[in-house]
């Protein structure tokens, strides 16, 4: 029985088994699967044939598992490594096994096993040898908010970008302190920097009456935000823009918030439009598809997904009949992806949503 696997250096596969495993590894049920087996039949120790056939099909388990999770643009790299390992006690990652069948055929004795394999932990020890692929990687943004705080600005602003671009923006330590709000320009790039920021977004917004309201019992407001795009390692200004809006409420508190987030949805999506044209940031999507009745659903899945023309499919997870893959499209239109797996579907999909970040999809039960 040939299997065509990644292998890793070695020296990798010595410490395998003892680095630490990811926090939710050992608790993920397992999962099933029908393994088949064989060994060489040895009359005078039934016993013995047996157990061999038994390994060899747990083996063919543990190793379709690793297939799953494995890059598959390094598979034609060194075998012996991970045959000396992972798969020489597949043992360590088999929960239990329950026999289907099993006899003499020739001479050979052969089983079918149930074999309900720990497949998080397979994933864990994979990720930490880098045998399963890089992900996607999108530049890592630290938005700061200058001057005056407004809340529903910066949260609009947030909200709305999230949706449009790939970069991502992400809470740092110093982003969150209030204190970086008046640090001159120097020092919150190097705070940006040294926190591993690929770009900095220090914004700005207020919002004043444009007109009085007690005659009318409604207050119209007005406000004005800008940001600042940099390259968080050299300084430099990448994007400089600005936006206006207006609003109208009953209480000045409300209409001064709806401006702010209007300005702020406003800003945020020419700041995406632009930044992405500027960056061309590497487009990665989460791709979750739920109701996957097992492992071999998950592999007809990932076969099928594999025949679509993107430049990168990894599986990142899979538990509860929910499968998540990072994958890098060739577009970065979502809806143009998941059209794409539609027609190339003939498991059943139903398309869930989509956003710019993740397409989502369910197997008709």
């Amino acid at each position: 029985m040939k299997l065509k696997l990644l292998i890793a250096p070695a020296v990798l596969l010595l410490g395998a088994c003892a680095h630490t495993q990811a926090p939710n590894a050992l608790k993920a049920a397992p999962e099933m699967l029908l393994a088949d087996g064989a060994a060489d039949f040895d009359a005078r120790d039934l016993a013995a044939s047996k157990n061999r056939a038994v390994l060899d099909a747990e083996r063919t388990a543990v190793a379709r598992v690793a297939e799953l999770y494995i890059d598959e643009t390094a598979k034609a790299e060194k075998y012996s490594a991970l045959e000396n390992g992972m798969f020489k006690s597949p043992q360590l990652y088999v929960a239990r096994q329950k026999v289907v069948s099993e006899g003499r055929d020739g001479a050979s004795y052969r089983v079918r096993l149930k074999v309900w394999v720990y497949q998080a932990r397979i994933a864990s020890e994979l990720r930490a040898l880098d045998l399963s692929g890089p992900a996607a990687s999108a530049p890592r943004a630290a938005f700061v908010q200058r001057g005056a705080v407004a809340p529903a600005f910066s949260a609009a602003f947030r909200e709305a970008f999230a949706k449009r671009s790939q970069i991502k923006i992400e809470d740092f330590p110093f982003s969150g302190d209030a204190a970086a709000a008046t640090l001159p320009e120097a020092a919150l790039l190097s705070a940006a920097s040294s926190s591993g920021a690929d770009l900095l977004f220090a914004a700005s917004a207020s919002a004043s009456a444009s007109g009085a309201g007690l005659n009318t019992g409604f207050y119209p407001s007005r406000a004005e935000a800008a940001v600042k795009v940099y390259d968080a390692r050299t300084g430099k200004v990448l994007l400089e823009l600005s936006s206006q809006a207006n609003a109208i409420d009953s209480s000045e508190a409300a209409s001064s918030a709806k401006a702010l987030a209007s300005a702020g949805e406003l800003l945020a999506q020419e700041t995406a439009a632009k930044a992405d044209r500027l960056l061309k940031p590497e487009v990665s999507l989460k791709l979750k598809i739920r109701n996957i009745d097992g492992i071999e659903t998950l592999e007809k899945l990932k076969t099928q997904l594999l025949k679509l023309d993107v430049k990168g499919l990894r599986l990142e997870s899979f538990g509860s009949g929910e499968a998540v893959f990072d994958v890098s499209p060739r577009s970065p239109d979502s809806q143009e992806f998941a059209s794409a797996v539609l027609r190339g579907d003939s498991l059943g999909l139903e398309l869930d949503g989509t956003n710019a970040q993740e397409v989502s999809f369910s197997l008709q039960r």
